[in-house]
């Protein structure tokens, strides 16, 4: 064999045996223990699972870390009363006239409707979760005459606002929310203005209008279910909605695996695998993420995708995406000393936006419970917050109330860092964050991107809606559309048995 030969045989050589390693470092090198993994057990991820089994996909395995189902609905024990810390509404509940869309939200079909309701009782009791409307609001402003923070009718300034804040999201040739404002002469140059503001917007999308984009937020304002809001009290907890569409799961504790801890994700062309810790690999024909923007980006940045790379267009998108700050901070006081028939009273401050701006009487929804208030905050306020004692957060909530209230009496006030209970998920691991929104960094293309597959992987979540981003509504479509994508996949052709109880 002469030397150009030997060369040319080398050569072709080293491309076959390229060739053959590449091929099978794609294919699954392992066997794999269900159909389809599911990582997370929130609204999107149980969502997902009940649409797989509902359609005959019973191979499947959902992996939760934490010890029970819910993922950003969690309810804990405050006072001897079960609180929402994370997810807390319906949003859009049916009944408004006013409503933009033909069909109620799902979320509430499912906790409300009795068609839906589950066909075993949850602890022997009825389904249909408890709550209320909340609807009528006060604004306070600090009179600087009288010296002390009064009432003041905000309807003319609310609708001038609303009218703007319309005319500002067809706003063409802009980037953040706060220019098409602007343009539409808008001016928050008051605290009340500002407030009205805040309630209107921060409140919504935990973000300001100058951090928020345009087009998205039009987007994402465009489709709902009419505006009225029903708050979750129910002492089961608001995750009691997706225990109820597990319930009838045939072996539902086999599918679901709490306590499981995914730490990193390996996609190869044939199969989707997950490392457990302390329980080593795990692998499915194909897998669901349901991980919060908050983790993706962490994961993408310790490389925790493993096998196949994900594309650039997904890097991008979830690297372009923002998780909104709120906290909800829950406060016991000895005695009532506000406005019970107010669903929500906002307040000033003239030189901090966003400084513990509402007050919601949680306790009036929860018959023989203490005197309970959530006070939410957002944005810098709520990272700021997030940083302080418990002993610091307690100083600051009852100044403001002394100052809202011209509160006199301290024993009114007087209360222990245990009367105060919060969760801050911008530093839980699992979420780092509440919910996501719509920063300047995001375009259209890159929240689409969001949704698509990556070969046999899928992603979903309330990040990947672009009507209903930073929702349970939101979750839940997205769950049913990836769930429903590999049926198609999976089985080659779209099912036809009769699934519109989760149909938008």
């Amino acid at each position: 064999m002469d030397i150009d030969m030997e060369h040319r045989f080398l050569f072709l050589l080293f491309l076959f045996f390229s060739f053959v390693l590449k091929e099978s470092a794609s294919k699954c090198p392992y066997r794999t223990d269900a159909e389809v993994l599911i990582f997370g057990a929130g609204t999107a991820g149980v969502t997902a699972a009940r649409v797989l089994n509902d359609h005959g996909l019973n191979s499947f395995k959902v992996l939760e870390a934490h010890d029970k189902i819910g993922g950003r609905i969690r309810n804990i024990t405050f006072k001897g009363f079960q609180i929402e810390v994370g997810a807390n509404w319906i949003h859009e509940a049916p009944g408004n006239t006013g409503s933009r869309s033909d069909n109620d939200n799902p979320i509430w079909t499912l906790a409300r409707d009795n068609q839906y309701r589950c066909d075993v009782d949850l602890e022997g009791v009825d389904v249909l979760i408890s709550g209320g409307f909340t609807e009528s609001s006060i604004f306070m402003d600090f009179n600087n005459q009288a010296q002390q923070y009064e009432t003041f009718n905000t309807s003319e300034i609310e609708m001038d606002y609303i009218a703007k804040y319309k005319e500002a999201l067809k706003t063409n040739g802009t980037n953040t929310v706060r220019q098409g404002l602007n343009m539409n002469n808008w001016r928050p140059d008051s605290p009340l203005k500002q407030l009205i503001e805040w309630s209107e917007f921060d409140f919504t999308y935990a973000a300001t209008p100058n951090e928020s984009v345009v087009s998205l937020t039009a987007e994402n304002d465009n489709v709902n279910f009419g505006e009225r809001c029903f708050i979750v009290t129910d002492q089961r907890g608001f995750a009691s909605v997706l225990r109820c569409m597990i319930a009838n799961f045939g072996d539902h504790q086999d599918k679901i695996l709490t306590n499981t801890n995914v730490t990193s994700i390996e996609l190869y062309s044939e199969c989707v695998c997950a490392e457990v810790m302390g329980q080593g690999r795990m692998c499915g024909d194909y897998g669901i993420v349901t991980f919060s923007i908050g983790v993706l980006q962490n994961w993408i940045a310790n490389n925790k995708f493993k096998g196949t790379s994900l594309s650039p267009a997904k890097i991008r998108a979830i690297t372009n995406s923002r998780m909104g700050l709120y906290l909800k901070i829950f406060v016991k006081f000895p005695n009532v000393f506000w406005n019970i028939s107010a669903s929500y009273t906002y307040a000033t401050n003239s030189t901090k936006r966003g400084y513990y701006p509402v007050l919601q009487p949680i306790g009036a929804s929860l018959p023989g419970s203490p005197p309970i208030v959530l006070m939410s905050v957002t944005g810098d306020e709520a990272m700021r917050i997030s940083h302080l004692s418990k002993g610091e957060v307690r100083q600051e909530v009852v100044a403001v109330l002394r100052q809202w209230y011209n509160i006199e009496n301290e024993s009114l006030l007087t209360i222990t860092n245990d009367d105060i209970e919060y969760h801050d998920w911008s530093t839980d691991e699992f979420f780092l964050g509440m919910f996501s929104n719509n920063p300047t960094t995001l375009t259209i293309d890159d929240k689409r991107n969001l949704a698509m597959p990556e070969g046999r992987l899928y992603f979903s979540g309330e990040a990947n809606s672009i009507e209903h981003g930073g929702t349970i509504h939101g979750a839940y479509c997205s769950g049913m559309d990836a769930a429903t994508e590999i049926l198609k996949r999976a089985q080659g052709e779209i099912l036809h048995k009769n699934y519109s109880s989760y149909m938008v």
